[in-house]
């Protein structure tokens, strides 16, 4: 195995990985939203909580939206940093991106939106950053998807979910 830098990330075959547990295997692969899936696992609603929410309109047409998925209690299942072109949205999803901590996921099933997940990849990589908002060891090796969202035929953006193979086996 190659020597990677301890923050570089580490390519992940979910498939073919034997140290994942089938919960694990299923988070990195499906092509669903998450958060119906932690509620189903944990058996309790889930919400999320926005982060941070920024746009500059006069330089960018780009948002960056980042929410931590979180049980009742607020224990953190799952970090969840998206960039998308806000202009493709309609105005109430506008709106509630920038209002609400409503997940992205629910924000299209109320509009009946079509969309499609296309995973970019998937990794192991230490980030003290994100696994402090996940109350996790700084070292801890996180598990993280990224990918692609189209609607359309056209990609609306990107979204990279990282959780800890600790809490959610």
């Amino acid at each position: 195995m190659p020597n990677h830098p301890r923050n570089a990330p580490l390519r992940l075959e979910p498939q073919t990985d034997d140290t994942l547990t089938l919960f694990q295997k299923i988070l990195l692969a499906t092509d669903g939203t998450v958060t119906e899936l932690l509620s189903l696992y944990t058996g309790q609603p889930i919400a999320a909580r926005k982060i941070a929410a920024e746009r500059d309109a006069s330089t960018s047409p780009v948002m960056q939206r980042t929410v931590l998925l979180e049980g009742p209690d607020g224990t953190p299942y799952l970090h969840a940093a998206s960039r998308f072109v806000f202009a493709l949205f309609s105005p109430a999803i506008q709106r509630d991106l920038v209002e609400t901590d409503l997940p992205i996921g629910l924000l299209w099933r109320r509009e009946k939106l079509e969309m499609h997940r296309e995973i970019i990849g998937c990794t192991r990589v230490a980030d003290a950053q994100i696994a402090a908002l996940l109350q996790v060891a700084p070292a801890t090796l996180l598990l993280s998807r990224s990918y692609r969202i189209i609607h359309g035929g056209q990609e609306l953006g990107t979204i990279c979910e990282t959780f800890s193979p600790t809490v959610l086996r």
